[in-house]
């Protein structure tokens, strides 16, 4: 298997001068989706890590690729993938791998899994799926993106792409709050 070929938009210190730059993702393994960028939301959190203005969540690694508001299609999909199909329009939002272990995880919410890993500038928890030729997670400023297929979100194919990204990020923002809080419609 071999490392997927990206262009990105990176920037390499604290100036937040993006540049084109060619990068590669990890290869596709089985449970992994290739997909296919389209569009990829700019959230302020993205411009302050590259900033390094957010250390209390670790300091920047550069060359540093932002992104947690992914939207596209998926090109390709590993031998054991399951949940998602070729031609499926998919997200990806702020994490790309926990424990899947854990009781936080066993319940739905890998967000409060102490072994996550976040879309960009994160590191792989040793389950290798989230390994990067790189050595951390590069984001959505991407052409190609391989990610786990429990960290694919389906986009439903009437959904239009392009309003997608954002969702990925501060509509789940919202709504995991008025689920937790029993908020109805109204």
């Amino acid at each position: 298997m071999e490392p997927v070929d990206t262009l990105c938009m990176a920037c390499t210190d604290t100036r937040c001068d993006f540049k084109p730059m060619k990068l590669q993702r990890r290869p596709v393994g089985d449970f992994d989706v290739l997909i296919d960028m389209k569009y990829c939301g700019v959230c302020h959190s993205d411009l302050s890590t590259a900033a390094g203005h957010a250390e209390q969540l670790g300091r920047c690694k550069y060359p540093c690729v932002p992104g947690h508001e992914l939207a596209g299609v998926c090109t390709q999909v590993g031998s054991k993938v399951t949940k998602v199909k070729i031609g499926q329009q998919v997200g990806v939002g702020c994490m790309v791998d926990s424990c899947m272990n854990c009781p936080a995880c066993r319940r739905g919410e890998e967000q409060e899994c102490s072994k996550k890993v976040m879309t960009y500038n994160g590191r792989d928890n040793g389950s290798g799926r989230a390994a990067s030729p790189v050595g951390w997670t590069l984001g959505g400023y991407t052409t190609k993106m391989v990610v786990n297929e429990d960290f694919a979100v389906i986009i439903p194919n009437d959904y239009p792409l392009e309003y997608a990204g954002p969702v990925m990020c501060a509509g789940i923002t919202m709504y995991d709050p008025m689920v937790k809080q029993h908020i109805k419609a109204g």
